[in-house]
């Protein structure tokens, strides 16, 4: 399945399948991602957890039109500015 039909899956049916396969899909770059400009492994892991928190809660309601690979980077960028990580 690609993406828009995992989180499809996942929104409307709570499948947690659908969401581990996306995690698994995508947790490597999310966390590495954190940890190049953290350079802090906890501080890495912490902001992946929040971009995937945010994912479970966000899933019906990211925009077709964005590429999930976007808008995890967007959500690990707020989520780094947030925290105040450089």
């Amino acid at each position: 399945m690609d993406d828009w039909q995992l989180l499809k899956l996942y929104a409307s049916e709570n499948s947690e399948e659908a969401f581990r396969t996306l995690v698994d899909r995508y947790a490597g770059m999310v966390y590495h991602a954190a940890l190049r400009h953290t350079a802090n492994p906890h501080a890495a892991e912490e902001v992946a957890q929040v971009v995937f928190i945010a994912l479970a809660q966000k899933a019906g309601s990211i925009p077709r039109q964005a590429t999930l690979y976007g808008w995890l980077f967007s959500r690990h960028a707020l989520r780094r500015f947030e925290s105040g990580a450089r």
